[in-house]
């Protein structure tokens, strides 16, 4: 079974790392092992342990830090984590250097657009709620998704209704990234690579999959790319 290396949030008051378990039973059920990596462990020893992985999936979490994609913080900035955004940069960097996939899930995926070289809208002002009040589970607005990217592969579909639950974005997309999906009000969704292998999408499927099993496609895809599949 391919071992995956999960990051997870942290908790600075109470000296705590924590992770929905969402992430390890979706892997799990196809057929891989979750690694969870906490962000108090050293940048140097995360990428050290990333090296006996087979891939990389950087859960949801907080905002990243501005000035970490050349921006000072505006006002509607939420919190940040200093020790995640140090330990996912230094992860995402590794994994590319090893040749591992990667799965980003929201804050995962502005994460990565940070890392190569895009920028993230701090605060989202548009005409759809991103930030939806209802259980994760439930369809919060729908998504188109461009045809022939790995995403439409994995789904066999060209709109999904998704979940919502974040307040940014990615803006300009990092060079060696494309979209692969879109909301109605043009907020970017997914964005994927197919070398190195990256898949990342804003919304949540380690919320959804066990009341609507097609966002086990995502986690399918992610690890049939970790055992070398082709169409992984």
């Amino acid at each position: 079974m391919p071992l995956i290396a999960v990051t997870c949030m942290y908790d600075d008051k109470e000296r705590r790392s924590f992770l929905k378990d969402g992430y390890i039973q979706a892997l799990e059920r196809v057929g891989a092992v979750a690694a969870v990596l906490p962000p108090s462990l050293s940048p140097q020893a995360s990428a050290q342990a990333l090296s006996r992985m087979d891939g990389l999936l950087l859960s949801g979490g907080t905002d990243v830090a501005p000035l970490r994609y050349g921006q000072q913080p505006r006002p509607n900035l939420g919190p940040v984590d200093p020790l995640r955004d140090e330990q996912e940069f230094a992860l995402v960097r590794k994994a590319i250097e090893l040749g591992l996939p990667i799965l980003g899930i929201c804050r995962g995926m502005q994460v990565i657009n940070a890392v190569l070289g895009g920028d993230l809208i701090q605060h989202i002002d548009g005409n759809i709620q991103h930030q939806q009040q209802a259980p994760g589970w439930h369809r919060h607005h729908s998504v188109r998704i461009e045809p022939g990217t790995i995403l439409a592969r994995a789904l066999g579909r060209s709109e999904l209704g998704v979940n919502s639950f974040h307040h940014q974005a990615v803006g300009t997309v990092a060079p060696g990234l494309k979209v692969s999906a879109r909301s109605p009000d043009g907020i970017i969704e997914a964005v994927e690579s197919s070398e190195p292998w990256i898949l990342a999408v804003q919304w949540h499927p380690e919320l959804m999959w066990q009341r609507h099993e097609e966002f086990l496609a995502i986690f399918r895809a992610f690890v049939g790319a970790c055992r070398g599949e082709e169409n992984g």
